[in-house]
């Protein structure tokens, strides 16, 4: 039967344009379908590409003068990315239609999601042991940034055996405290670091008995983003510190 609408009748168009026709209504017929999809992604963890703006270099220079620049690491926050709310894909997110990185100022701007009733644990180095570093690897278009760090702990007591123990093929993200106050976040959800541990009783008095603590991870699409003051960090800063 002929489909017709008011003069108009497929079965009067001749048969090229009666396949442009049908051609052009699937098209229709798949972009309602195939649209919302895309529009929707984000909810099932798909991030779209969103080609970035190319940034101009500007002057670098080193710290003003007169202003210290100490070295070295106060404390070290640490959260298992399991303690992480479980609908939460990545933390930080760097790429994608949403993130929680400015890479205009590279701080952190979402708040860490963490699961109900959790908190972050605070790790006390012992003396000048502890490091975090950082660097960028590959060859030009297959450069990716890899982060890497750790620590000693003074002692081999039964009580930090059992936490040790926890570390065990657990991935966690860090928040690494600078002598200069700033909080550095070291892994995310799906690049987190794996710690491995060495325990040695030294040799003789005075040597260094207890635990190191090391790991990395080489495939983060920036450097450590800042941690803001801003930002609640419970267990490191506020009415959680436990200080």
């Amino acid at each position: 039967m002929p489909v017709s609408a008011g003069n108009f009748s497929i079965q009067n168009l001749p048969m090229k344009k009666y396949l442009n026709f049908l051609f052009v209504a699937v098209l229709a017929i798949i972009a309602a379908h195939v649209v919302p999809m895309f529009s929707h992604a984000e909810a099932f963890g798909m991030a779209l590409a969103v080609a970035p703006v190319f940034a101009s270099f500007s002057n670098l220079r080193n710290i003003p003068e007169q202003i210290a620049n100490p070295a070295g690491i106060r404390r070290v926050g640490v959260v298992a990315v399991r303690d992480l709310a479980p609908n939460i894909i990545d933390w930080p997110r760097v790429v994608g239609t949403v993130t929680d990185v400015n890479l205009t100022t590279m701080e952190v701007t979402n708040v860490i999601p963490l699961a109900q009733g959790k908190t972050i644990a605070v790790i006390e180095p012992a003396d000048n042991s502890a490091f975090a570093d950082f660097e960028n690897q590959g060859d030009r278009y297959y450069q990716s940034y890899k982060i890497a760090m750790g620590f000693d702990i003074a002692g081999l007591t039964k009580e930090q055996s059992v936490e040790m123990r926890k570390y065990l093929n657990t991935g966690c993200i860090f928040f690494v405290e600078y002598h200069d106050g700033e909080v550095r976040v070291y892994g995310s959800k799906l690049a987190p670091i794996v710690l491995k541990s060495k325990g040695s009783s030294g040799k003789k008095g005075g040597d260094k008995r207890g635990y190191s603590m090391t790991g990395d991870n080489d495939s983060l699409m920036t450097e450590p983003p800042f941690y803001p003051a801003t930002l609640a960090l419970p267990g490191m800063f506020g009415e959680d510190d436990g200080e």
